[in-house]
């Protein structure tokens, strides 16, 4: 009877044995899946930032050329200026082109 309670004894901790490392790979997983959600957010959260540093860096370059034409420059003087700029002359094309900017808008002096 002896030899029976010991087998009983050794499968019951095999079993929980079983059961432990089934509930360690159940909790691998599910971090394996909160893990690649993070990495996915981060992804959307480093894009949107982009997004919007680009569309900020759109806008104070629209102002600048603005605020220069509203002082008397012509589209090649402010152009002159705004590609002396480190990388400047790489501005243009992805911000908007200066003739296109001040095509409608009218001069308005500094007050």
């Amino acid at each position: 009877m002896a030899d029976a309670w010991a087998i009983v004894a050794a499968a019951s901790g095999v079993l929980g044995n079983i059961t432990a490392i089934a509930v360690s790979i159940a909790s691998i997983r599910r971090a394996d899946a909160a893990l690649v959600q993070a990495r996915e957010l981060a992804d959307q959260h480093l894009t949107a930032e982009d997004g919007w540093s680009g569309a900020a860096a759109c806008i104070a370059w629209r102002e600048q050329i603005v605020n220069l034409h509203d002082r008397g420059l012509s589209p090649e003087q402010i152009r002159r200026i705004m590609h002396l700029e480190p990388g400047g002359e790489g501005y243009e094309p992805g911000m908007g082109r200066i003739d296109d900017i001040l095509r409608d808008i009218p001069r308005h002096p500094p007050a």
